[in-house]
């Protein structure tokens, strides 16, 4: 593709002719509430991992669950990243101590998960990812540059064969899904991405780069095109950018789903009261309401990323009309087109706030990480 054309990255078009990838219901019987793991399920999970070169595991949280949801703090960035920095990490130890792990990834869980697959001495060590949490392209093109960095920083570069695993809840799901079309890209693509987004991260102003960490990622992919599998799991991620299976060879989709169509088992059907909504009565209705056209604005503060935004959407989703939004909606697509979706019952009747987060917030919890643990290993390297 040529510097003048026009860059597309494939979407969902979220139509009656797009053709789903493989689905499966997975029975609540085979995914049981409980408090802790065998010895031996734990211990296969990590055996499994080291023999399949899984360096790390990099947990991501969603929309909201950041630590800059406006994307105020990336203004103070520009100008004092020190600042910022400081600013993001006690946001986000206010909003752990407040949401805990609803919706959220939790060092809490994080050390859980390290410590079934053997604690310190593991091979394969857990990480948590934070970006901002703003529920927009550019907020989440930020999150990519800064987990392109983290995945470099975790690699050894004279390794050859290593693999991430990556976890990656709600749009976080969508940020790795964008990275891997940035990273799959050719050099005339690259070239042509941070071309049309150079406003963002540079000042037209003061003539200077303002966030360096998209400059550093240019230098990197122009410079090196050599990048380790990231094999992904994702929880309810709502269905927007499609996947480039060359970076993410390995995926596999959770999503909380409840059959109300008897006909049409895996539609997700939209609630016909608000009881349906905070009992979950059809499921996720977070991952099912989340697609194109439900984006918010970038800050107001913030002008240059208001022109970049609408150049995003150009980008990134080309064919998503708003208009389109409630017929999209009725269509009810649980199913991503790539990797395979597994449709879960979760059971959350002993505690059902509300019913844990309209059946979104359920798949961060930590009785679940034993499930979650036992399918994925088994699923990518059993």
């Amino acid at each position: 593709m040529s510097k003048d054309s026009h860059l597309r990255f494939p979407s969902h078009a979220l139509s009656e002719t797009e053709i789903p990838g493989p689905c499966e219901f997975v029975r609540r019987e085979a995914a049981p509430m409980c408090d802790g793991v065998e010895s031996i399920e734990g211990s296969r999970a990590a055996e499994l991992l080291k023999q399949n070169k899984v360096q790390a595991i990099l947990l991501i949280h969603g929309t909201f669950a950041g630590n800059d949801i406006a994307g105020l703090v990336r203004e103070i960035a520009r100008f004092s990243p020190v600042s910022a920095r400081r600013i993001r990490e006690l946001g986000k130890r206010w909003l752990d101590d407040f949401v805990g792990e609803i919706g959220n990834y939790t060092e809490d869980f994080a050390d859980e998960l390290l410590s079934r697959l053997g604690g310190d001495s593991s091979p394969t060590k857990v990480h948590c990812f934070q970006w901002s949490g703003e529920n927009h392209h550019l907020g989440r093109a930020d999150a990519v540059m800064s987990l392109i960095e983290k995945i470099d920083s975790i690699c050894d570069p004279d390794a050859s064969g290593d693999r991430v695993l990556i976890w990656a809840h709600s749009h976080g799901g969508n940020v790795v899904a964008m990275l891997s079309q940035i990273v799959g890209a050719d050099r005339s693509d690259t070239e042509t991405f941070f071309e049309q987004t150079r406003l963002h991260y540079h000042s037209p102003t003061f003539d200077k780069v303002d966030l360096s960490a998209w400059q550093r990622v240019k230098d990197r992919l122009l410079s090196q095109n050599d990048f380790p599998a990231l094999d992904v799991a994702t929880f309810g991620t709502p269905l927007r950018y499609r996947w480039n299976r060359e970076i993410c060879p390995k995926l596999l989709h959770f999503i909380q789903h409840r059959v109300v169509d008897a006909k049409h088992p895996t539609k997700a059907v939209l609630p016909q009261s608000p009881q349906d909504v905070y009992r979950a009565t059809a499921g996720d209705y977070v991952q099912h309401l989340g697609i194109a056209g439900t984006d918010f604005l970038p800050s107001i503060f913030a002008w240059r990323d208001w022109l970049v935004e609408r150049r995003m959407g150009r980008i990134f989703e080309s064919t998503a009309r708003r208009r389109d939004v409630w017929k999209k909606l009725k269509l009810g697509r649980r199913p991503s087109c790539d990797g395979t979706t597994l449709l879960v019952d979760y059971s959350f009747e002993d505690n059902p706030w509300y019913s844990k987060l309209f059946g979104h917030g359920v798949y961060t919890m930590h009785q679940w990480l034993p499930f979650h643990l036992r399918e994925i290993t088994e699923r990518f390297y059993g």
